[in-house]
C-alpha cells in the first residue's frame, strides 16, 4: 500500500511571502538592477516548487516526509508514539501556518507537517500502529 497525502496550503503564507518582496521588487525595476530582480524571481520560483513539492506518504510501514529536495524524512510508523495539533510556528515542512500536526517517534523526535486530509492521514497510520496517542 502506497498514499501520498498532499500537504494544506494556507493562502496566508504565500501572500505573507510574496508581500515581503513586492517593495525589493519594486525598488529593482526602478533601479535596473537585474541581478536583484533575478534573484527575487527564482526565490518566487523556488517557493512556489517547495509548496508543490511537499508531501508525505505512507508505504510499506514507513511515514516519509518530503519537502522539494530540502526534506526528506523517513519515520518508521512503528516507532511513531504520538499525533497532536499544534500552534508551532518554527520552520517546518508543512505549507500552513494554522492547520499542523506534531509528530513524535522514536526517542522524542518531532516533525510538524499539514496534510490536506488530516483525518484520512491519521487513520491510515492508526491501520499500521493502532497505539499512537491522537490528540487533533
Amino acid at each position: 500500500m502506497r498514499k501520498v497525502f498532499k500537504s494544506k496550503i494556507d493562502i496566508a503564507l504565500p501572500i505573507l511571502i510574496l508581500s515581503g518582496m513586492i517593495a525589493p521588487t519594486v525598488m529593482f525595476i526602478r533601479e535596473k538592477e537585474w541581478t536583484g530582480l533575478g534573484i527575487l524571481a527564482f526565490t518566487i520560483v523556488f517557493s512556489v516548487y517547495l509548496f508543490m513539492a511537499t508531501d508525505y506518504t505512507i508505504s510499506n510501514d514507513i511515514l516519509r516526509v518530503r519537502s522539494g529536495f530540502l526534506v526528506n524524512i523517513k519515520v518508521p510508523i512503528a516507532t511513531i508514539q504520538s499525533v497532536s495539533k499544534t500552534d508551532s510556528l518554527w520552520s517546518a515542512p508543512a505549507g500552513s501556518i494554522t492547520d499542523r500536526i506534531e509528530v513524535v517517534y522514536e526517542n522524542s523526535k518531532k516533525v510538524v507537517i499539514s496534510p490536506k486530509e488530516k483525518e484520512d492521514f491519521v487513520a491510515e497510520l492508526l491501520k499500521l500502529n493502532p497505539n499512537i496517542v491522537v490528540t487533533l
